[in-house]
């Protein structure tokens, strides 16, 4: 049962929702729910806080909440975020296994090899952190915007108890400073570390883009 401490918040995602399936309003299904809920609404605001009338009202906003995915495209909480959400899922930033190359770079870190070769080698896994921060920048850039004006929808599908889902969690990894994610570390010395790693990543890239235009000269001579 929905405490009444949560009623409000859900009645009020419920009004969101409302709002939110009369953007189509060609849609039978979308208008057939937007006054489903407005209906529940109401009988909750005139029944002065019965508990069945705000049970009922409550199931019916956190289940719609729950299967928004379902939605109309143009009806759906959150759907803009949806081209995000499948890039993340594809390039797996938040994983913390290596993300390119996985079996050759954890063999890699465990190498019995000489100071050269193991140099290269530490390289190497250096890359592979600074693309994957590199990605997140990318991403967060992207959608920087999308997920500020999805913040409300987050913030009162929280309050509301909802089952808050993927697309949720995408808007909190955007929206999120680095400082929550290095909370068990120093944020200086994170900051530090993410800068060194980012250095040798321009630095071999500058490197390769020299010998490549070499390579391309003596081709053209």
């Amino acid at each position: 049962m929905v405490s009444l401490d949560r009623s409000e918040a859900v009645v009020e995602l419920g009004k969101r929702l409302v709002t939110q399936l009369k953007v189509d309003s060609h849609d039978i299904l979308s208008s057939w729910m937007a006054h489903h809920i407005a209906k529940l609404i109401d009988n909750v605001e005139k029944s002065s806080g019965e508990s069945e009338a705000i049970e009922e009202c409550s199931q019916a906003i956190l289940s719609l909440w729950e299967h928004r995915a379902a939605l109309p495209e143009h009806s759906r909480p959150l759907g803009q975020l949806e081209p995000i959400m499948r890039t993340l899922s594809a390039l797996g930033v938040n994983q913390e296994e290596y993300h390119f190359y996985r079996p050759a770079l954890r063999e890699a870190a465990i190498a019995d090899v000489d100071d050269a070769t193991k140099e290269w080698l530490d390289l190497a896994i250096g890359l592979d952190y600074s693309a994957r921060l590199l990605i997140r920048y990318a991403l967060r850039s992207a959608a920087e915007k999308t997920a500020s004006e999805s913040e409300s929808w987050v913030k009162l599908a929280r309050e509301a108890g909802a089952n808050e889902g993927a697309d949720c969690r995408v808007v909190r990894f955007i929206l999120d400073s680095d400082e929550e994610e290095n909370e068990e570390k120093d944020i200086q010395a994170a900051l530090e570390e993410k800068l060194t790693k980012l250095e040798g990543f321009v630095a071999l890239a500058n490197e390769l883009v020299g010998n490549l235009k070499a390579e391309l000269e003596a081709i053209k001579a």
